[in-house]
């Protein structure tokens, strides 16, 4: 059974330019004029950082000032160290590493347009045109492409931890590389499994072996649901696992060779690995259940109602292959027994190519439900961004302008024209947009998600120039490393640490450009972290040290560092 598709797709494709707009306003807000944030943001920097200023030993094993990160693989930190070192002498380092993770998602945002065009434009997905009166194929694709591309873009967990210095926005466009090496072997068996097994091996390289084999289950498994599949899967699959053996083994092997720093690491990379598949525990459970539902909106509904009304054809590679996608990084998030937003990324772009190509089906009752919630919802959004911002520039009203105060305890608002005029413009065009949506009913396939991902641009946009002073206030650690390197007069010297949570390190590594220890070495100086109650109170004596400094960001009283000197000779023992 085939749906019924709609036909009038004259002028159907969205404009190059609208599309190449709405994808840089989407990319470009939250990498520009702002610090490390905490907390994986600054985490995930600091790894590339320790790869900029270190040695061959930091670039093979990941480590955040000499503290090894397991959990983390070492591809996506290359990228960013190779760009941000080389951009480091132009723009600083942490500018240079900002650029890189930017320039990796806008790759992802065209993987996933590409991945659905080549998809789309197959004829088992066509419409029914027995007089040649609608779009030519090619049009179709491109419509459908543009749908997915906009539903990607609209997906609310995506948003935050795209714009984040870690390794979430590479693992996304290895997802978008597979999802389009499989559509390319449709008809170029060999280099599509090629780009297939290369993503597979990035895969592993980034976020460890449970989403990789999960990627190499798709590839088995395709060719068993799928006729089309089938017809290539002897010319697809040996390629794909040839290159992602050959890509993928080196480190490890390097890894577990001679070194005992590297085998340690390699060994605590394949333990990180086996937990992190070790099976759901009822926490894991709940926080999917209760997060899963608004962090894939509007995805999850458009798919679940493609999946249904394409039931009579899935063996259609458009509908088969991101079905397929979806559920495999499903069960691998599933499988993992804590919950974390990093596990349900990798399943949005399939579930948005999915969502595509239910969107030609969709009735007009459900395409003005969802024009209605995004108008609403977004309107809405935007006045209390708009509302709270006046209050926090006026202190009018006073309860409003007391609330947005306590986003950045003690930060000091200053009006700035640029950010008063970008904003201004960013209402202006989502009006604009409301309007032409509402007044013109197009026809288009992608009509339905125009506004939803205009929505989310407008709401993003406005907290990155608006707020952006706020936000960089509240989760920045400057004022903090600024008074520690003041009170620091060790200069090369080696810095113990007690408690010290990885945003904190790569922070105080980067501003203050401090020397942390690794593990079992001795220092002369000692960085102690407090965090909750403790945090508040005085601290007591640490037999042995001096006290030279404490300090704390305005933003939060229940986290305080301070930084001791050794007294007289030095101990056996230190604090780690």
């Amino acid at each position: 059974m085939k749906p019924f598709i709609v036909t009038d797709l004259e002028a159907g494709k969205l404009p190059r330019w609208a599309l190449l707009l709405l994808c840089a306003l989407y990319v470009l807000p939250g990498f520009i004029g702002r610090d490390p944030w905490r907390t994986q943001d600054a985490a995930g920097f600091g790894i590339a950082l320790s790869m900029i200023r270190g040695d061959a030993a930091d670039w093979l094993m990941p480590n955040i000032g000499n503290l090894p990160v397991p959990s983390e693989g070492p591809l996506p930190f290359w990228i960013a160290a190779s760009i941000g070192g080389f951009a480091a002498p132009l723009i600083g380092e942490h500018a240079g590493v900002r650029l890189a993770v930017a320039a990796v998602l806008a790759l992802a945002l065209m993987l996933a347009w590409y991945a659905a065009w080549a998809l789309a434009r197959r004829p088992g997905v066509q419409p029914s045109d027995p007089f040649g009166a609608s779009a030519s194929s090619i049009d179709y694709g491109r419509a459908i492409a543009d749908s997915a591309l906009l539903v990607l873009m609209a997906t609310f967990g995506l948003l935050v931890r795209m714009h984040e210095t870690t390794a979430d926005p590479a693992q996304v466009a290895w997802i978008a590389a597979f999802l389009f090496g499989c559509a390319l072997a449709l008809e170029r068996p060999a280099s599509g499994g090629t780009i297939a097994g290369a993503a597979i091996a990035a895969t592993l390289l980034s976020r460890g072996a449970g989403t990789a084999l999960a990627l190499l289950l798709v590839l088995v498994v395709l060719p068993l649901a799928s006729r089309a599949y089938r017809l290539v899967g002897s010319r697809m699959l040996p390629s794909a696992v040839a290159v992602a053996l050959a890509v993928a083994l080196p480190w490890p092997l390097l890894l577990a060779g001679d070194d005992t720093a590297a085998r340690a690491h390699f060994l605590d990379w394949v333990a990180w690995n086996l937990t992190a598949i070790s099976g759901p525990s009822f926490e894991s459970l709940h926080y999917f259940a209760r997060t899963m539902p608004w962090f894939y909106w509007p995805a999850w509904p458009v798919a679940l109602w493609a999946a249904w009304r394409w039931r009579g054809r899935w063996g259609e590679p458009a509908v088969v292959l991101p079905m397929l996608t979806a559920a495999a990084l499903g069960l691998r998030a599933l499988a993992s027994p804590s919950g974390a937003e990093s596990w349900l990324l990798p399943a949005t772009v399939p579930l948005a190519m999915l969502a595509a190509v239910g969107m030609p089906t969709l009735r007009r009752g459900i395409v003005s439900l969802i024009d209605w919630f995004a108008v609403t919802s977004f309107s809405l959004f935007g006045i209390v961004i708009w509302a709270y911002w006046i209050a926090l520039m006026t202190g009018y009203p006073p309860r409003m302008a007391y609330r947005a105060s306590q986003i950045a305890p003690g930060f000091t608002p200053e009006w700035v024209v640029v950010e008063i005029v970008l904003g201004g413009l960013a209402t202006l065009a989502w009006l604009a947009l409301v309007r032409w949506r509402i007044s013109r009913q197009p026809r288009m396939i992608w009509r339905a998600m125009v506004l939803s991902c205009g929505g989310v641009v407008l709401a993003w946009f406005l907290l990155m120039t608006l707020w952006l002073p706020v936000f960089n206030e509240r989760n920045t650690y400057r004022e903090v490393a600024a008074g520690l390197a003041a009170a620091f007069d060790g200069g090369e010297a080696c810095v113990a640490t007690q408690r010290l949570e990885r945003a904190a390190r790569a922070s105080f590594h980067y501003f203050a450009r401090m020397n942390f220890a690794a593990q079992g070495e001795q220092c002369d100086w000692l960085l102690v972290q407090d965090d909750g109650p403790i945090a508040r109170t005085e601290p007591a004596p640490l037999p042995g040290w001096a006290l030279l400094w404490q300090g704390q960001r305005r933003s939060d009283r229940d986290e305080r560092f301070r930084l001791y000197r050794r007294e007289g000779e030095r101990s056996q023992s230190h604090a780690r």
